[in-house]
């Protein structure tokens, strides 16, 4: 088993080696000739290539081989002077599709804890990562807020930079979730997916330096350029028991 395992690790450098020294969507050896020149199986290096596949680092065409594909975006949720902001690699663009001041409405304003008649700025953008579509997002944040909002500013800025420049509110906390859906007509149209391809949910509700709620968004990401990596810490806080699991 450890054999294997070391088996794997070498294919899979090997074949990150080779991505790394050629462009995208350009050939790289057929998977015999890998695995004669790397002296492990079929099965072995297939499991390797499977895996880079579904990592977008490698793309397979029935009938014409394999190609270097355009890996996924890893974004790591990290905080900033008490945020939780996403990063991630690559420059980060946006295109503003739409934008209304709009009444908050009965799901907006449970989730923002105010009336469902309380004004509130809806924006709409489609987000690139490199020139590349990657997400849609929904904004919705309280309009007393953010009074003369500059709604194009944020394609070529951060959207929370801009709210704690602009308007000293600075976001302290937020509550996210992520689930699983298929692509509708309007996602993978301006996604560039095929109609019902996978694409990962994201809901955020943010608070601000003063516990107020001020802001709900909605993404929808691409399901193969996209994943989250989360960074946890299992050690047990000082006074606190031992986690039985």
């Amino acid at each position: 088993m450890v054999g294997s395992l070391r088996k794997r690790d070498r294919a899979r450098e090997y074949l990150l080696g080779l991505v790394e020294s050629r462009a995208v969507g350009q050939a790289i050896p057929s998977e015999r000739q890998l695995s004669a020149e790397l002296e492990i199986s079929r099965p072995t290096l297939r499991a390797v290539v499977d895996d880079l596949v579904r990592d977008g680092w490698l793309v397979r065409e029935h009938g014409r081989g394999m190609f270097v594909g355009s890996p996924k975006v890893a974004q790591q949720i990290s905080g900033t002077h008490g945020a939780t902001y996403p990063t991630a690699p690559g420059t980060w663009t946006s295109r503003v599709l739409s934008h209304a001041t709009i009444q908050a409405g009965t799901l907006i304003g449970s989730r923002l804890q105010v009336t469902p008649n309380t004004a509130v700025l809806r924006i709409a953008r489609q987000r690139f990562v490199n020139g590349d579509p990657i997400c849609l997002e929904t904004i919705h944040v309280l309009q007393e807020i953010v009074p003369e909002f500059d709604v194009r500013a944020i394609e070529q800025n951060s959207f929370y930079a801009l709210l704690e420049q602009d308007y000293g509110v600075i976001p302290t906390d937020a509550e996210q979730t992520q689930g699983a859906a298929a692509a509708d007509a309007t996602e993978s149209a301006l996604l560039g997916l095929a109609l019902e391809a996978p694409i990962l949910i994201l809901e955020r509700t943010t608070r601000d330096q003063h516990g107020r709620r001020f802001e709900f968004t909605r993404a929808a990401y691409r399901g193969d350029r996209y994943q989250i990596r989360t960074h946890l810490s299992l050690s047990t806080p000082p006074g606190d028991s031992p986690n039985p699991e």
